[in-house]
């Protein structure tokens, strides 16, 4: 039994670092594409703090003024989301520390009871923050409406020919061949 137990162990333990030299290659890889430009829009893992998803947008060579507008509309939008999410979740990691660290100091034991007064009372002291957030990110919403319009407006009337170079030029990037790998 030991015997089985160690012998597992230890094939799991190689396999474990043979995975991770593969995936420290592929790593290296992937951070050198980063400064590559991208042939569509990627999205990346959730941020550790605000848990939004960064783009990275796709910037054709032959881009027109309104395709440059959205694509700096939707810029300044993710940027309004990502710095507000990174404010307010760090505001609740401390708050909820702090609020943790008390019980502690009283020796009492934090149950999920008492999380939920927590979890009500933060609610209510960022209701207005909140509100404020959500009035400027639907104005911001409605003011993409006709950058966006423009933008589909004028890719429309692009000649056909500029639109087939373009995915000509994005086949075999690389891309979609890399993130499924095995």
């Amino acid at each position: 039994m030991a015997l089985m137990l160690r012998h597992t162990l230890q094939s799991t333990c190689c396999q474990s670092y043979k995975r991770t030299l593969t995936t420290a290659s592929k790593k290296k890889n992937w951070t050198e594409s980063l400064t590559t430009p991208v042939a569509a829009d990627m999205i990346g893992t959730p941020d550790p703090i605000s848990n939004l998803r960064p783009v990275k947008y796709y910037i054709s060579p032959n881009e027109t003024t309104e395709e440059k507008e959205w694509r700096e509309s939707c810029q300044r939008v993710d940027a309004f989301n990502e710095d507000f999410w990174q404010k307010n979740n760090t505001l609740f990691m401390n708050a909820k520390a702090e609020f943790e660290d008390q019980f502690r100091a009283r020796g009492e034991e934090v149950t999920a009871e008492a999380m939920s007064v927590f979890y009500k009372d933060f609610l209510n002291k960022a209701y207005d923050r909140q509100m404020e957030y959500n009035r400027t990110w639907w104005k911001m919403n409605v003011a993409q409406l006709y950058p966006g319009f423009k933008a589909a407006m004028r890719s429309l009337s692009k000649p056909k020919h500029e639109s087939a170079h373009a995915a000509q030029q994005s086949k075999g990037n690389g891309f979609w061949e890399k993130s499924f790998e095995s």
